[in-house]
């Protein structure tokens, strides 16, 4: 016996509207989704069943029985007769019949947009249906596996005709009345279409839903066959296509989530008051640690600004205690470290702590070569060294200063 899908509330449409069936098998008709979401109990699985007029069917013959590569072809397929692009649509297939190297399939596509219009009165009361499936496939899914079978049923103000095969959804046509008269006259046609796709219209079962009672005479008239009778309110088997889209799977997630993300919240805020309350402890402790670092500064900062005088007057005295600082000994590096003789120097000065040379050369590249290796003198080290542009005289010449600086 195939499994009915009884523990999740079904929505799918009706004779005129949708109808309602819970967990507990109640079945409810209601005109829009909104009334349907209403008579959810909350919390409650959804899976969503669609009108035909929601989804675009279509019938292929591929060359492969691989589910993998049939996907693949699917797609590809797809991509030339939508009229919108793949990825603004959930699709899935269902393989009717195999051969040695060929597949019979029915592909069902729904596209984003719509379905989220669709759903919206559903989502907004949090409801977001964790399978959508066609609920022709359901009607398909309860019918005898041997043989094909022709199914007739009213949805919401039309007439929808089927043809499954062994169980299978095999073609489906919308007719846009409810009408005996106009339907038994419009279904010769529909049946010469599906028969000319290759679908087989040797019908070995006919059924209706009872709510097309007014047509079984006439059908049963016209196709020369028993016709039997089936109810909504009968639960159907569920099909294997599943047509939800991947961003309301992330949605169902963050639903399902918030009730627990509540109570962590709750143990959050404890957790939260807990580490307040220990983050005022830390502070006064800190508090005490920087009072004791406080005291121990105040008892060496006489020793601290005694090193600080000592130092600086070490630095004032360095010129006439350190022979390396010697005025003559700078002035004899400076003029060591000349590129050549046209380097000739005009002023010199000297302070403890800072030098400057005024120099004029033949060309600015003496300048340039006087300055770095001044810079890489060793025993000018201590020094930074450093020079403005040279000014460009009238025969050619440059003139310059060269500027040397103990840092601060």
């Amino acid at each position: 016996m195939k499994k009915t899908g009884t523990s999740a509330a079904l929505v799918y449409p009706g004779a005129s509207g949708w109808r309602v069936r819970l967990p507990t098998g109640q079945t409810t008709s209601v005109q829009a989704l909104d009334e349907a979401a209403a008579a959810l109990p909350a919390g409650a699985p959804v899976h969503l069943a669609l009108p035909c007029n929601a989804a675009v069917l279509e019938r292929m013959t591929l060359p492969s029985t691989s589910r993998d590569e049939l996907s693949g072809m699917v797609t590809l397929q797809l991509e030339k007769t939508l009229p919108y692009g793949v990825d603004e649509v959930s699709t899935d297939f269902d393989v009717i019949k195999q051969g040695e190297n060929e597949s019979t399939l029915i592909s069902v596509a729904a596209n984003h947009a719509q379905l989220d219009q669709l759903c919206e009165p559903l989502k907004s009361k949090a409801f977001v249906p964790e399978k959508v499936t066609l609920y022709a496939q359901h009607v398909a899914a309860s019918c005898s596996p041997d043989g094909t079978t022709l199914c007739i049923w009213p949805e919401d103000g039309q007439t929808i005709v089927a043809i499954c095969e062994q169980g299978k959804l095999g073609y489906a046509q919308i007719l846009p009345t409810t009408d005996p008269v106009e339907v038994t006259t419009e279904l010769s046609g529909v049946l010469l279409r599906a028969e000319m796709e290759g679908v087989p219209t040797d019908f070995a079962h006919v059924q209706i839903e009872q709510g097309s009672g007014g047509i079984r005479d006439r059908l049963s008239e016209l196709l020369g066959k028993p016709v039997e009778v089936f109810s909504f309110d009968t639960p159907l088997p569920e099909p294997p296509t599943n047509l939800v889209p991947s961003t309301w799977l992330v949605e169902m997630r963050r639903l399902e989530s918030t009730g627990r993300l509540k109570s962590r919240l709750q143990l959050a805020a404890i957790l939260y008051l807990l580490l307040v309350a220990g983050a005022f402890l830390y502070l006064a402790w800190l508090k005490s640690r920087v009072q004791k670092l406080d005291a121990k500064i105040a008892e060496t900062r006489p020793l601290v600004e005694f090193q600080t005088s000592r130092q600086s007057k070490w630095q004032d005295m360095a010129p006439a205690l350190e022979p390396s600082r010697y005025t003559v000994e700078i002035l004899d590096l400076l003029f060591k470290n000349r590129p050549n003789s046209e380097v000739k120097f005009t002023v010199f000065e000297f302070r403890p702590r800072d030098f400057k040379v005024e120099v004029e050369a033949t060309n600015a590249g003496l300048w340039s070569e006087f300055l770095d290796r001044l810079r890489k003198e060793p025993a000018l080290s201590a020094f930074k060294i450093d020079s403005q542009p040279p000014k460009i005289l009238a025969d050619n010449k440059v003139q310059f200063s060269v500027f040397g600086a103990l840092p601060k």
